[in-house]
């Protein structure tokens, strides 16, 4: 019977104790401001060029499109099928 009452009591400090870290990381973590890096996040006031896939037409930021020398794409998918498309003609 002791074991058990012991186990329960060790059980009990373990749950006060992680709930008071838990607690103390909240509060630091609201506490804190947030930095943002300046290469993650592009800012606002920074503009990019758009371009326009050949094959769906959907336009996106020149950072990201694919490029074959030609022509713009939004993915290497649409590429492959552009350049498949004007071989067969």
């Amino acid at each position: 019977m002791r074991a058990i009452i012991f186990l329960l009591f060790v059980i009990l400090v373990f749950l006060i104790i992680r709930f008071t870290l838990n607690r103390i990381i909240e509060i630091r973590a609201k506490n804190t401001p947030v930095k943002q890096e300046e290469s993650e996040t592009p800012s606002l006031k920074e503009s990019e060029a758009m371009v326009q896939c050949a094959l769906c037409s959907v336009h996106l930021p020149q950072s990201i499109a694919y490029f074959d020398g030609k022509d713009t794409f939004c993915s290497e998918g649409h590429m492959q099928a552009f350049q498949d498309k004007s071989t067969e003609r």
